[in-house]
């Protein structure tokens, strides 16, 4: 391996072997103004909002630095206290830079209604486009699409009642997961009923979520005479980590069966009632229905106002939680 480290001694000069690495090394001091300023946060929050609504935001230009440095442009960028909403800005204007494909979740505690009112109305204006303070219409970078969640508790009681709710909101989890948003009301010529099961499909992407076993060899006959240009995701919910592979042999070609998630299966298994004989109330016998807590275990997708959603191919996903 040659030696860098060297000095170098030619045309009477000494010189040092010194080769640019790839990436780039984070400086110690942002002093010029395209790393923004504290003063400057608060004017872009300003600027699409209107209002001085939040205190110190951070300026958007810093944090596109550093993900510009740190992230590859389709990294799936996380901030767990996403305040005004500067991080998800930042992603939205480095992809219409630089071409990337990056994903964004923000997550807050939604103190003083700080999610609903600043962090999704911000970025929502920044989708759509927006007319600054001073009269500026800024076009929209409309090549994204914003989901707004927000985190509740589900019972672990043990109830069939339960387990659907759990089935729908761990369904958005998994919507998330695999990044396919746009349900259908159709798989092929079959109609679906949402308790049973659910199918989403945007472009090339499928997800085929199953939550009753006993349909599967119908999906089956009705995949075997659909054309494909890729596989369908298939989910099947159960007490089991068993995958389904087996059943679904004859068309492995077109679909990819995967197992749940662990803290899905976990969390399913939990409300899952027991095979157990009901008392004359119509209750389990044997199943504690008065469990010390609840434990937060999903999502339910709630946008506080209208979503915004592009409808082109190529979006970009965001999640606020």
């Amino acid at each position: 391996m040659e030696d860098y480290d060297k000095l170098v001694f030619e045309n009477g000069c000494v010189y040092t072997k010194n080769y640019k690495k790839e990436g780039a090394i984070a400086r110690s001091l942002l002093l010029e103004d395209r790393f923004g300023r504290t003063r400057t946060g608060k004017t872009d929050c300003y600027a699409v909002l209107g209002s001085n609504a939040f205190s110190n935001p951070k300026p958007y230009k810093l944090i596109r630095y550093f993900e510009l440095i740190a992230s590859s442009k389709d990294a799936l960028i996380l901030d767990f206290f996403a305040g005004s909403g500067t991080t998800l800005q930042a992603t939205m204007q480095l992809n219409s830079e630089d071409g990337g494909r990056r994903r964004c979740i923000l997550v807050t505690n939604n103190e003083n209604k700080i999610c609903e009112t600043i962090t999704y109305e911000r970025n929502k204006r920044v989708i759509n486009g927006y007319t600054t303070p001073t009269g500026e219409v800024v076009n929209g970078l409309s090549n994204n699409n914003l989901r707004y969640y927000v985190a509740d508790f589900i019972s672990r009681v043990p109830s069939y009642k339960n387990k659907r709710k759990l089935v729908s909101v761990a369904s958005d989890l998994l919507c998330i997961k695999e990044d396919i948003y746009d349900e259908q009301d159709t798989f092929g010529n079959i109609t679906l009923d949402k308790h049973r099961a659910r199918y989403f499909e945007h472009g090339n992407k499928r997800m085929l979520i199953i939550c009753d076993e006993s349909l599967i060899f119908g999906f089956i006959e009705e995949i075997q005479g659909m054309p494909l240009d890729s596989k369908i995701k298939i989910y099947v919910f159960s007490d089991s980590t068993y995958a389904y592979e087996d059943d679904f042999a004859e068309v492995l070609d077109k679909v990819e069966v995967c197992a749940l998630p662990a803290a899905i299966l976990a969390a399913y298994k939990d409300v899952l009632p027991a095979q157990a004989e009901l008392d004359v109330d119509g209750n389990f016998i044997g199943v504690d229905t008065h469990p010390e807590e609840s434990e937060p275990i999903s999502v339910n997708d709630n946008p506080p106002q209208e979503d915004t959603e592009d409808d082109a191919d190529e979006s970009f996903n965001s999640t606020l939680f």
